[in-house]
């Protein structure tokens, strides 16, 4: 195949003056192809960790939309076109796009150079592009980027889900909050529950003044998060503190234990 050969670039080291964590030792990965539009791609590289493929967020913006503006401020990274404004920022639990929130387990990856890494198929969600697999990353453009119309929720769901993080697990680390919120979409997606998170959360002697709380900011974020999509305990439909006797625990099987927290299903 035609080698595609990426014009205007600009070289991250010289760009940028700041420096970001380095992978942790326990981050090992393997580099590999990308093809775009079917053809090979040339300036960078995907890397493979775990099972998961990332593409450094500078390069392949500009990659798969020539057309955006890639820019370093603010301590992020911030992406524009006349149909987008993306950013990200190493370590953040998340990509935004349009105020769309994208879950990125583990957060945002940053190397010496100075290069943000996110994983392929959340960029290509944010972007409308098509990502697959084939012993290399191929990814197909032309698509449209997300829109905040196209949120799957509005702000009355949004204000319930974040004011019940914030009462069942305010000060827990942010992964019981998520895991929190994805127990209150799990009931919502099953036929066993009601089917919107306001009938879940009303419920009888589920959770009594849940909602007189006043969320935080990581809150609000886990909320916009399990909204859009972000599972941390699949399958799981109840929670107490841990070590804690109650009926899940006598009743359905431990699936995980996070902060003070145990997840039963």
């Amino acid at each position: 195949m035609k080698k595609r050969i990426l014009q205007g670039l600009l070289s991250l080291t010289l760009l940028l003056s700041f420096s970001l964590p380095a992978y942790g030792a326990e981050e090992s990965y393997e580099n590999v192809e990308v093809v775009l539009n079917e053809e090979s791609v040339v300036g960078f590289q995907a890397r493979l960790s775990n099972g998961v493929s990332y593409l450094p967020f500078y390069a392949a913006t500009a990659a798969i939309r020539p057309d955006a503006q890639v820019v370093w401020e603010d301590g992020q990274f911030i992406a524009t076109a006349q149909d987008f404004t993306m950013t990200v920022r190493v370590g953040d639990p998340c990509l935004v796009i349009n105020g769309r929130y994208l879950y990125i387990p583990g957060g945002v990856w940053g190397d010496p150079d100075g290069a943000a890494w996110v994983p392929t198929r959340t960029l290509a969600t944010a972007l409308g592009a098509w990502a697959g697999w084939d012993k290399k990353v191929v990814l197909y453009s032309g698509g449209t980027p997300l829109t905040a119309e196209g949120r799957p929720y509005d702000e009355e769901t949004l204000d319930i889900m974040a004011k019940v993080i914030m009462h069942e697990s305010g000060y827990q680390p942010f992964l019981g909050q998520l895991a929190v919120g994805s127990v209150i979409m799990n009931r919502v997606n099953s036929t066993q529950f009601p089917n919107t998170v306001g009938g879940v959360v009303y419920a009888p002697n589920q959770f009594p003044g849940a909602t007189n709380a006043t969320p935080s900011a990581d809150a609000i974020l886990a909320a916009r998060l399990v909204l859009e999509g972000a599972n941390v305990v699949p399958g799981a439909y109840y929670f107490n503190g841990a070590g804690k006797s109650c009926w899940a625990s006598r009743n359905k099987n431990l699936i995980c234990t996070i902060g003070g927290h145990s997840f039963y299903g």
